[in-house]
């Protein structure tokens, strides 16, 4: 049987050693590994990789809803890829050796399991609260050995904070502040929410980091939200999320009828 390999036609000799390993994507006991066999579809790829249909292990997936076929996940996808099912454990050579044509590939899916954050391909905050019931991601377990996706304790801030997109998911207070505490959203990506509280009278503030991105009270274009209104504050709690169009939405769901004033 005849083989195609880079080495075929070569002068006798030795080469520079060119086999690869890759990132390990799981962690933990395999066992705990739930996978699926997945048609893939030959449009799949990986576009970060060069050359893109050579898709590497770890990489998100989603399912097209009209064929019932696995492609690679993309946020901004209509077709039912922006929903993340699974990660690509091995990596997957799309295009055919001989004829240079992507084809139709059936291959390990895992669907759920323990994984390692860094080693994972396309991974954005939608990607991980979408996958987050059937997976554990290494970065997400907490100190006693706790998932993120529990509920998290509230963190409280007293001075001014730049909030980072690995705080997903966290319930902010201001609690234990003397003065005004302004907390600055990341930059926006699909997937975000964050939680503020107002637990004594300071101002609570809430700011885009790009500005103009806020949807608020008859304001689709607005800066910051803040609880400032005197007696007002205290019990003051909003929920802002991102969208896939680059939004933020402000939901008020504060104890009773606090303002929540939009700038």
């Amino acid at each position: 049987m005849s083989q195609a390999s880079s080495f075929l036609g070569n002068y006798p000799g030795q080469y520079d050693y060119i086999e690869s390993q890759e990132a390990a994507v799981t962690w933990g006991i395999q066992a705990q590994l739930k996978l699926w066999n997945a048609n893939i579809d030959s449009t799949a790829a990986d576009p970060t990789n060069s050359p893109t249909w050579r898709l590497r292990s770890g990489l998100i997936m989603g399912v097209i809803a009209a064929s019932g076929t696995w492609t690679n996940y993309s946020a901004t996808a209509t077709n039912g890829s922006q929903v993340a099912r699974g990660i690509l454990l091995y990596g997957l050579r799309m295009q055919d050796v001989w004829s240079g044509v992507n084809t139709p590939k059936f291959y390990q899916m895992a669907i759920g399991g323990n994984v390692q954050t860094a080693n994972l391909i396309g991974l954005d905050g939608q990607a991980q609260a979408q996958l987050t019931p059937a997976f554990t991601f290494d970065q997400s377990v907490q100190v006693g050995g706790y998932p993120s996706n529990l509920p998290r304790v509230t963190v409280a801030k007293t001075a001014n904070y730049q909030i980072l997109s690995t705080d997903n998911g966290t319930s902010f207070s201001n609690a234990g502040a003397a003065g005004t505490v302004t907390l600055t959203l990341p930059p926006n990506a699909p997937g975000l929410s964050f939680t503020f509280n107002a637990v004594v009278a300071q101002t609570l503030k809430v700011a885009s980091t790009e500005g103009g991105n806020i949807v608020a009270l008859n304001n689709a274009a607005a800066n910051a939200v803040a609880f400032q209104t005197a007696s007002q504050i205290i019990g003051g709690s909003m929920i802002v999320y991102s969208t896939e169009s680059g939004l933020w939405i402000v939901q008020n769901v504060s104890a009773g009828g606090n303002t929540i004033t939009v700038s």
